[in-house]
């Protein structure tokens, strides 16, 4: 069975996970770095997706 982890579950996760490096010390700060650079590819990647598909429909509309 698999799972995809929604944007938003990812971003509850790293929020949550700052929480726990807060409460209780940087033993589980490679959580939240993992966390983190997870959901800021993520965020990167749906940037570049969204540019991507402006960029064809531009040229699509002056062909």
């Amino acid at each position: 069975m698999s799972h995809t982890v929604s944007d938003e579950e990812l971003r509850k996760a790293y929020e949550v996970a700052a929480k726990v490096v807060a409460l209780h010390g940087e033993t589980y700060l490679p959580i939240f770095e993992r966390l983190e650079r997870e959901y800021e590819a993520r965020m990167q990647s749906k940037k570049a997706l969204e540019r991507a598909k402006a960029i064809a429909q531009s040229i699509e509309l002056s062909s």
